[in-house]
């Protein structure tokens, strides 16, 4: 199933990696991915699978660590309600 942002979440690009925010109730999640993630990962066309293929393929990173990480980084994301993992 694909990642999206969660309602009024947006996320966008920063040098260290990834701000998502929401401006009301206010909520912001800081993500040093550097330049592994994007915000169109979570724009509900990407899957888990598919973000690991592309981060593998653009950085050479074995795609059992980025599974780890990944992992608990969505885990978390989604606990605070920053991502779902549903379609609209």
């Amino acid at each position: 199933m694909p990642f999206r942002l969660a309602d009024k979440v947006q996320v966008r690009k920063e040098s260290w990696g990834l701000l998502f925010y929401r401006q009301a109730p206010h909520k912001v999640c800081f993500v040093k991915s550097g330049d592994w993630l994007y915000p169109a990962h979570f724009d509900g066309t990407w899957t888990f699978a598919g973000i690991i293929d592309d981060i593998s393929g653009r950085t050479g990173a074995p795609p059992e660590i980025i599974e780890r990480s990944l992992s608990s980084l969505t885990d978390h994301l989604s606990r605070n309600q920053v991502i779902v993992h549903e379609i609209r």
